[in-house]
């Protein structure tokens, strides 16, 4: 037998589970400014730009158009990424925030991962 083999072979090995199930948003939104509703099951969200210009984001009911992220109101300014979906964008990760979330820039490229209690 070679280095790291064995009799009993098991290929149905699985790892440690995540202790916090995950509930990913899409890669890319560009039909609205609502980058999450509210979610009372949510504990944490993490926030990427993934476009060359600031994304503005805002926490508050965004069905208030009052409330909404801009480039002039807004509690987050995430950086632009060098070139479109190269990772070098702006992240922010909110703790313990239920209540719904805007963003606002000119293409709203973004990605949304919520982690659920």
């Amino acid at each position: 037998m070679a280095y790291g083999e064995s009799d009993n072979y098991n290929a149905n090995i699985t790892g440690p589970q995540p202790s916090h199930p995950v509930k990913a948003g899409t890669a890319v939104l560009n039909a609205t400014t609502t980058a999450a509703v509210e979610n009372p099951g949510r504990s944490s969200i993490t926030i990427s730009n993934m476009a060359t210009e600031v994304l503005y984001i805002a926490l508050g009911d965004t069905a208030e158009s009052n409330k909404l992220a801009s480039a002039t109101k807004f509690h987050f300014a995430l950086k632009a990424c060098a070139a479109v979906k190269d990772g070098t964008g702006g992240t922010v990760q909110i703790d313990d925030y239920t209540g719904s979330i805007s963003a606002h820039s000119a293409t709203k490229s973004y990605t949304v991962c919520e982690f659920l209690n």
